[in-house]
């Protein structure tokens, strides 16, 4: 079993009373289902298989709250398809959403426990 604290991590440039503030919120929740629903080989499409291990993944997120939650197998499918995204823009954010898939463990991390403690539960940003 793999933990993955899901994050909301706003984009510190943007000041929070600017309208574009909350397009700019970066959800974990949300990459995941972008990551999730792109198929590993754009060019081939998603077979069945990577639809079924897709879904599990996307079943996992819709049970979530403040942790996703995967086996092994799934965890593995997330970690894949997050290493084969082409990404749209740079941003450090990304970085850190790839750590948290890519190293992922029993248990979230502390540092993200803390980090999420501090910034509140994400909801109102």
């Amino acid at each position: 079993m793999k933990r993955i604290q899901l994050r909301v991590i706003p984009d510190e440039r943007i000041p929070k009373d600017k309208p574009e503030y909350a397009a700019n919120v970066l959800a974990w929740a949300e990459v995941v289902r972008q990551v999730i629903r792109r198929p590993l080989d754009p060019q081939k499409g998603a077979d069945v298989d990577e639809l079924r291990r897709s879904m599990r993944v996307l079943d996992a997120l819709e049970r979530a709250s403040a942790v996703l939650e995967l086996e092994d197998a799934d965890w593995e499918h997330l970690k894949a398809k997050t290493l084969a995204m082409q990404w749209a823009f740079v941003d450090r954010r990304i970085i850190s959403f790839i750590d948290d898939v890519t190293l992922a463990e029993e248990h979230v991390t502390l540092n993200a426990q803390l980090e999420e403690a501090m910034r509140g539960d994400g909801r109102d940003l």
